[in-house]
Formats: C-alpha cells, sequence, structure tokens
C-alpha cells in the first residue's frame, strides 16, 4: 500500500490492517456541510475535515497549457482542451475550476491526493507538480495505458493504478502489466466476489468506485484484495469502516 493519508500523523502500519476511504471529487453536495461543488477547494477542505484517508480528482489541461480539476470532456459543443482556462467554469457557479497547483498547495502534507489524468499528453507537467507534495503521498490513474507507461518511467517510485469499467479479464492478464501499473481501478460493476478473489491470489490490490451503498461499502471495506474504495459518501464510508475496524 502506498503511503496514505494520514501518513501525516500515522504509520504504515496503523494504517495497513484498514481499507482506505476516498473522497471522490471531494467532499461536495449533499456529502459537504457547505454543498460544496465537486472538485473545488471546498469540497476538497470538506472532505480533509471530516478525516478521509484520500481525495480523488480529475485533471484535464486547457489550450493554454494550465492544469486544471476539471471532469468533462466538452463544455457544451467545445472539447475542453480546446479551452483557455479563463473560459471554464465550475458546473452550477460562477466560478473557475482550480489549477491542480492550488489543489497541491492546500493537501501539501495533509492528505493523500488520487490524481486521475483524463487524457494523455501532460503526465510529465503532472509529475512536476507533485513530485514537492511528495510521490509516496499520491496514486497517479487513467484509463489510458500509455499515460501510465510514461509515469512510472518518468517516477518509477509513484504508484499507478488502471481505471476499467470493462473487460476485467483482459486488464487482469495482459494490460495491468503491459502498463505497469500497480493496482486496478474497478468499476463496482466489474468488483465482483470472482474478480475480487483472482486479484486477490494474485497479490492484485484493487481500488472500487464509485461506492455509495452502505451493503457494498461493508462487503469492499472488508475484503483483503480491495485497498481503498472511492465514494460520493465519504462521512458515511469512514461510519461503515470504523465499525468494522473499532479502534
Amino acid at each position: 500500500m502506498f503511503a496514505s493519508a494520514a501518513d501525516v500523523s500515522c504509520s504504515e502500519s496503523e494504517l495497513s490492517s484498514s481499507c482506505l476511504v476516498i473522497a471522490h471529487r471531494g467532499a461536495w453536495g449533499s456529502a459537504s456541510p457547505a454543498a460544496a461543488a465537486q472538485n473545488t477547494l471546498e469540497a476538497f477542505e470538506a472532505a480533509m475535515a471530516l478525516g478521509v484517508d484520500m481525495i480523488e480528482c480529475d485533471v484535464r489541461r486547457t489550450r493554454d497549457g494550465q492544469l486544471v480539476v476539471f471532469h468533462d470532456a466538452r463544455v457544451k459543443t467545445m472539447p475542453t482542451r480546446s479551452l483557455r482556462y479563463d473560459a471554464l467554469k465550475v458546473k452550477g457557479t460562477t466560478s473557475r475550476p482550480p489549477l491542480l497547483a492550488d489543489v497541491v498547495a492546500l493537501t501539501k502534507g495533509k492528505i493523500a491526493l488520487n490524481v486521475e489524468l483524463k487524457e494523455p499528453g501532460y503526465v510529465d507537467e503532472t509529475i512536476a507538480l507533485l513530485r514537492p507534495f511528495g510521490l509516496d503521498h499520491c496514486l497517479l490513474s487513467s484509463f489510458f495505458d500509455d499515460v501510465l507507461r510514461e509515469a512510472k518511467a518518468l517516477a518509477p517510485e509513484l504508484r499507478t493504478g488502471l481505471l476499467i469499467a470493462a473487460g476485467f479479464r483482459k486488464a487482469f492478464t495482459i494490460r495491468l502489466h503491459a502498463a505497469h501499473a500497480d493496482c486496478l481501478g474497478l468499476h463496482r460493476r466489474l468488483a465482483s466476489a470472482t474478480a475480487l478473489a483472482s486479484a486477490a491470489a494474485a497479490g492484485i490490490p484493487c481500488v472500487i468506485w464509485t461506492v455509495n451503498a452502505p451493503q457494498a461499502m461493508d462487503r469492499y471495506l472488508a475484503h483483503t484484495a480491495v485497498e481503498g474504495i472511492v465514494t460520493d459518501r465519504p462521512a458515511l464510508a469512514l461510519e461503515r469502516r470504523a465499525l468494522l475496524h473499532p479502534a
């Protein structure tokens, strides 16, 4: 397991006995006391206040070269990568989304980051921003095998995760190794008992997304193959984990 959460205040041995709770784009909407929008500094602050182990965020690059925390590939009919940073707005607000540099500055020394690169083409810039943060407190995830291979070539010490929403067998037997990924990021539809048993037998850690139902949380939080769950309900996940792993 990578140095998590709260390695800032806990040793690895203290953390290794329980699955990580990863706040999906922070703590936002009804999961945030301030009803923050997702992928914003306010949502990340709310997640830290809850005491989650890690924050997941999406990263794209704009036409003017800014690494921005932004999920959507398009704004109306325009590809996000074709727009300047000042043309972007957080959905439902008039505010611009944060830059990755802003998120790094906010969270450094406080919490671990799961950075999902939504496209190829800016791996080197992302790693350059994350190095001062501490690569041992990061997980870099992507659906793109080439992104993970490039990341490993540039920073072998950085943990990487191959995200998949279909094709578990191919990912498990071929793509994971070819991409030099350290773990599998499985959509919950793929995280069956059979799939997780295969991962456990092979010693391949899994991160499951996006887990919001209490029964599913309990199942994955207790599974030896699951390194972390990504959730829109981080407070509930922390409660369920506390019941499974009482202090």
